[in-house]
Order: structure tokens, then sequence, then C-alpha cells
């Protein structure tokens, strides 16, 4: 997205210091929504930069996003739209861990970061404790109760400081921001997947979810990334189907969190529905599409998010399972005019792939040598490549299936009966050419055809 810069009349001046800075060259703006888009950038020079924002800005938390290659290289600034002048430096040397920003004006930043760098340190006494709980050999040694106690000692402090700041900054953005990323401590004695577990159970425990002002921050955003995350982390090793019915599972509740206020809840659906698109899981974006159809109705004034909805349901219905598979008329690597219809199985794989698509490049060779001990299955693949060279070089290495390329690439009359968004992209038929089901991974489709 090409950004653009706050009119240089307005009133609200924000400046920073990047010290020791050699590496980043300019600051990105980011406003949060349904996701975050960027509004403005600036040069950095000499270490600074100045920007001038519009008085009447909506009030938030703004993101200054100072490296373009690195998503953890940011400051979050508190506008509150009274605060005319502010003022920041920060240490780019410092790990990234312990970098925060030092406000120098902005009553407000200085004190939700004061809050911020002293909590950090309470959690990093806290989680030395815990290691050495965790890991100490003999549990009923005197040490070991006086760790213990220390770490009760310590989350009494923290607890403690926690309440008076959101006490104290109640009516602030400052509050909002602490009150809404409260922390639970697990057992540091469990194995880890379990404090995982348990960690989740109380992830939106006292966190508010219906406060349409929050949707300005990074809040929601991350709240609900990170409530997905469970079941993206490998240390948990989630198969598919498991991942795919946790994912449901948690767009259930997070709906469920935000469906006590209107635009928290169209919020929540646009941005769950983004986020599958994105990673392009069609599984549960179809869920959501289908589960969530009146709330997502309700929200979709855009006319091009419109029509693509439209186009997905139109692809769900088409591809229901049990349905007679459309009619593909190709020309395989011979050059001979074939159907679907002709080809003779007991089952028949349609898979939709490039030579381009680097999920695809390591799945073929394993679908092709999976294919020559299926005696009652024939595999039709469908290329979405543009470019005749590559498509001959790749389907050299791919003797045990038919091949088809039309070089139209998602325009392809195939791809676009078949509702295509993703590669690789595998359709199981049984011997009639029905639909028995629609897989995004080889590994998936193993599973259900054994």
């Amino acid at each position: 997205m090409a950004s653009t810069s706050f009119a240089q009349t307005d009133s609200i001046v924000i400046s920073g210091h990047l010290k020791n800075n050699t590496r980043f060259a300019k600051v990105v703006v980011k406003k949060f929504g349904v996701g975050s888009f960027d509004i403005a950038a600036v040069a950095i020079k000499d270490e600074k930069f100045t920007l001038t924002a519009p008085a009447n800005i909506e009030a938030g938390v703004y993101r200054f996003q100072y490296s373009q290659n690195s998503l953890s290289d940011y400051v979050d600034v508190i506008i509150n739209g009274k605060e005319k002048n502010i003022t920041f430096e920060l240490d780019v040397l410092q790990p990234i861990e312990s970098r925060i920003p030092t406000f120098t004006a902005s009553d407000e930043n200085i004190k939700w970061y004061a809050y911020v760098a002293q909590s950090n340190k309470q959690l990093q006494k806290i989680e030395v404790l815990n290691q050495v709980l965790a890991q100490y050999p003999n549990a009923t040694d005197k040490i070991v109760q006086q760790v213990e106690q220390a770490i009760k000692k310590e989350k009494k402090k923290f607890h403690s400081a926690f309440e008076v700041f959101c006490k104290t900054n109640a009516a602030t953005w400052a509050g909002a921001m602490v009150q809404n990323k409260p922390v639970y401590f697990a057992n540091p004695k469990q194995d880890f997947r379990l404090q995982d577990f348990e960690r989740r159970a109380h992830f939106w425990d006292n966190i508010t979810t219906t406060n349409p002002k929050l949707l300005n921050t990074p809040l929601y955003t991350e709240h609900i990334l990170n409530y997905l995350r469970y079941y993206m982390n490998p240390e948990m090793q989630f198969g598919e189907n498991e991942m795919n019915e946790g994912f449901i599972k948690s767009v259930n509740t997070t709906m469920q969190k935000f469906s006590g206020n209107d635009e928290t809840k169209k919020f929540a659906v646009k941005y769950l529905q983004l986020g599958f698109k994105e990673i392009g899981n069609e599984k549960v974006l179809q869920y959501i599409d289908q589960t969530y159809a009146e709330t997502i109705a309700q929200c979709n004034d855009n006319a091009s998010d419109k029509t693509a909805l439209e186009k997905r349901l139109q692809g769900y219905a088409t591809l229901k399972i049990g349905n007679k598979a459309p009619s593909i008329n190709f020309v395989d690597a011979s050059g001979t005019a074939q159907t679907l219809a002709s080809i003779t199985a007991d089952s028949t794989i349609v898979v939709f792939w490039a030579s381009w698509c680097p999920h695809c490049i390591e799945t073929m060779p394993k679908l092709n040598e999976w294919a020559s001990t299926q005696k009652n299955t024939k595999i039709l693949a469908i290329s979405l490549d543009d470019d005749k060279t590559a498509y001959t070089d790749a389907i050299k290495n791919l003797p045990n299936m038919q091949h088809s390329c039309d070089y139209k690439k998602w325009e392809g009359n195939v791809v676009t009966d078949y509702y295509i968004a993703g590669t690789p992209t595998f359709i199981r038929l049984d011997k009639d050419k029905k639909i028995v089901g629609k897989y995004s991974s080889f590994e998936e489709l193993k599973k259900e055809k054994q």
C-alpha cells in the first residue's frame, strides 16, 4: 500500500530519536482496525524524525514501524488528541525484548511505558524463579520452599502494581492498554503443554472485548491472532484435522466474546475472515462464511468484498461432498484430447498445482511416488503455470499422473469452474466422479484415503 503523510498544517507533533540508528531509513505509521494499514510515512534523518498529525485525528494507539523487514521493530504511541507534543527516544542497539522507548513529552505515554518497563522487570524475575523451581532436582529441599515464597511475593507485587495502575489511570488509553493485557501465571512445575493449555483456558479472563474505541489499538487484532496461534504451535504437534477443529472452536469462542457490541462483532468476523483467507485455510473460512453469514451480511458494504463472498459461497455449493464434479476437458502432455469422465478408476484425484508454488514443488514428488502404489486411483494434475518451459521441465519428473495446463494461470476454465483459491488443492472423486473430499495438503488427502 502506498503511504501518505499527514498535512503539514496540523497541530499534533510526534518526534522520535532512534539512537545508534544506521539501518532504518523511514518510519511508517500504522492505524488499527481489521488488521492494520499504513496512514503516513516520514524519513529518518540524523537518527531523528518529526511528523505532524491533524488535531482531530482519531484518538487511539498508533504503531510507528521503523523497520520494513521486521514486524518487531516498532514503537506504539498513544495519541489522545489532548497532548500536542509527543517526543520519545529509543536505542535501537538494545536487544528487542528490552527495547523500550523513553518519552520526554506526553504524560500519558510516559506513565504507560514506565509501567511497562517496571512490569517487564518483575515478569523477568518471576520467569527466572520459575525456571529454578522447574529444574531443581530435589523438590523436598528447603530452597524449593524459599523459591516458591519468592515467586508468591513477586506475583503479589506484580498484581498490586497492575491494579494500582489500572485504577489510577482508569479513564485513559494507557489504563486500557494495561487493563486489557492481563498476565496469567501457569504452574511452572507442569509440562509446557499443560501450561499453554491453562493459559489458553484463561486467555480472555478480564479482557474487555466489547469496547469499539479499542478497535483503534493493537489490542484486539493481537489478542485474536495470539489466541489462534495456539493451534499453529509446531511443538503441540497438532494434525491438520485437529488444527482445523481447534481453529473452528477458537472462531466460535472469539465471536461469542466479541458479540456484545455490534461494532466489535463485525470487526471480529471480518478479521477472522481476513486471517484465514491470508493463510489459505479454506475449510475454516468456509465455516466462518456459512456460520456467521448474517453478521457478515451486515458489514459487507464493500462491493468487492461482497462479490468475493458470493463467489466463495458459489464454490462451496458447487464442490459440496456428494455433488457431481464439474466436467473437465483437457489436453494431456502428449497432446491428446481427454475428459474427466473418460478416466476410469475407483478413485480420481484432481490436484491443482504450479511449478512456481514452493509447497507444490515439495508435495508433487511425494504425490507422484504415492500414485505409483495406488492401483485403483488415477491422478489428474491441473497446472496453473503460465511458463511453458517451467511446466514441461517440472512434469518430466512426475510420470505417474496425467497432466494438463492451459497457461492461463488463475483464469483457466478448470480453475474457475472449481473455484480454486490456492495451490496445492486436492479434490478426491469416487468412481462416478462425485466429490468425496477437498484437501489443502497431501498428508490430509492420504489420511482421508486410508
